[in-house]
């Protein structure tokens, strides 16, 4: 009896799904459930289906993100910590057909990046910014985040993060979002497949907006 192989149990009309060439071969480190993973698949995938590999350039800071160029088979440039920004607006003035956006997390962008983060979109950069917010520092122990909701335990808050002496989250969707030169703010999550849908849509437009110019 001949040994039948995966290709002769899945046939190409019954295919659902299939890894993306963008991706690479190697295996994630990031802990189950925290979203960078989903999102880095999703990125991966619209960027083959707009046809923009050999167009597109990231830039990852430091923090868990700063590995996105062992995941994703494209141009990519690390940078200070916070300053993804500020990097990718510099690229984007000089290779103005290149595809540039930012992959960040909460620690990077919402902390010591908020300057190079308010300033960019404020300017309208024709770049796209994807911010990933777990609302903890994840990479360095679990520390509370600026993002980091309220009553939310963390190492530096055991008891729940408490408003009255440490504020209160920081919402940058909202804070952006009321900046007259940016074309397109919108949060979205991953954590069911309808979500993950709707994010991968988000993520489509904003590229798109940076095809058309749109800031």
């Amino acid at each position: 009896m001949a040994e039948l192989t995966i290709n002769d149990i899945i046939k190409e009309e019954n295919l659902v799904y299939k890894k993306t060439k963008v991706m690479t071969d190697n295996v994630m480190h990031y802990c189950p459930g925290c979203g960078h993973g989903t999102t880095h698949r999703l990125v991966a995938e619209v960027i083959e289906e707009l046809g923009i590999q050999d167009k597109t350039i990231g830039v990852t800071p430091v923090g868990c993100s700063v590995l996105m160029y062992n995941y994703l088979d494209i141009d990519m440039q690390e940078a200070a910590h916070g300053r993804a920004p500020a990097i990718a607006t510099a690229i984007k003035r000089v290779m103005p057909d290149k595809f540039v956006f930012t992959y960040q997390g909460d620690g990077d962008l919402a902390a010591i990046g908020t300057a190079e983060t308010i300033h960019s979109c404020n300017r309208g950069e024709n770049i796209t910014i994807i911010f990933v917010n777990n609302g903890i520092y994840g990479m360095t122990g679990g520390q509370m985040a600026p993002t980091t909701l309220a009553g939310m335990k963390a190492v530096t808050c055991p008891r729940g993060r408490d408003v009255n002496t440490m504020g209160y989250p920081l919402h940058i969707t909202e804070l952006i979002a009321q900046l007259p030169n940016v074309r397109f703010v919108t949060r979205q999550s991953v954590h069911t497949p309808a979500n993950v849908r709707k994010a991968k849509a988000a993520i489509r437009k904003a590229f798109e907006n940076q095809k058309d110019g749109k800031g």
